[in-house]
């Protein structure tokens, strides 16, 4: 039978030649799964033998992704802000700069906003990954997680249970603000955003996330529209709406903000890459 340092070569070669992102990292990833070992283990057991059946599973594993299925969904899970989300085709993969939304979020509530017990909208949950990291760390909120779909939302449910926090994240089906039945103190939001017309351009196994999650219209502000739009009825006098955008798509979203909220202001969070990423909006501005 062949060994761990052999079979980690091996699928690295063998996802290389595939075109594949990153292929040493995934090799590592794919056989630390296939074998139940941690990472450092496969560094330091490596001459333990790989199984017929394992190797079997990891051949499995390649197939799928040579097809460019992304990783996340055939491990079936991804890591967010310190958590694990199960995932399923059906939810869009969370991405590290979305974790600045959760940082954001938790800055507001813990630093700049008035309320000890916020009422939060997380608006297009996906998975549940930003809604179950503030209710972990902001266990006196309430927070609505919305969805369009009963089959993200079953993604969601599951997550909510499995990390303990179904008693302070309430789910909902419905078009965004529609759901929530009360005024909240903060929305966060990672809407669809991309342009109709640049979905094809897009990485393989982005085009393979669920179209709905991605899709943000024309110019990629159809839901940023309407969430403005609904916001003026949903959200409290000194609220804040925090939106993950392009960085293009920020100056025009300003300038809709103060249509919306004329007496508000707008500022902008940069991502781990520098690029300005998160629109921060206070429905009163800051003085």
């Amino acid at each position: 039978m062949p060994v761990l340092r052999t079979v980690i070569q091996d699928t690295h070669q063998k996802l290389e030649a595939a075109g594949i992102p990153d292929a040493r990292l995934e090799a590592e990833v794919l056989v630390m799964n296939v074998m139940r070992m941690a990472r450092q283990s496969i560094f330091a057991e490596q001459e333990t033998e790989v199984s017929g059946q394992q190797q079997a599973a990891l051949d499995e594993f390649l197939e799928r992704r040579y097809s460019r299925e992304p990783l996340a969904y055939i491990l079936g899970q991804r890591e967010f802000y310190g958590i694990n989300v199960v995932l399923t085709p059906a939810v869009l993969i969370p991405r590290p700069e979305t974790e600045g939304l959760v940082e954001q979020a938790l800055f507001m509530a813990l630093m700049g906003m008035e309320s000890t017990e916020l009422t939060i909208a997380d608006v297009g949950t996906g998975s549940g990954a930003i809604a179950i990291n503030l209710a972990i760390h902001l266990p006196s909120a309430k927070i609505y997680a919305v969805d369009v779909e009963d089959a993200v939302l079953d993604v969601a449910a599951y997550n909510v249970r499995v990390h303990g926090v179904a008693d302070r994240v309430n789910l909902a089906i419905g078009d965004l603000l529609d759901s929530v039945p009360e005024p909240v103190d903060l929305i966060v939001a990672n809407l669809p955003y991309i342009p109709t017309d640049r979905i094809p351009t897009l990485q393989l196994e982005v085009q393979q996330e669920p179209v709905l999650a991605l899709d943000g219209g024309p110019d990629g502000l159809d839901l940023v529209r309407r969430l403005l739009n609904q916001a003026e009825d949903k959200l409290k006098d000194h609220g804040i709406i925090l939106l993950e955008m392009d960085p293009e798509q920020i100056p025009v979203v300003q300038e809709l903000v103060l249509q919306h909220f004329p007496e508000g202001s707008t500022s902008v969070e940069q991502d781990l890459a520098g690029m300005d990423r998160i629109l921060v909006i206070h429905r009163q501005a800051v003085e």
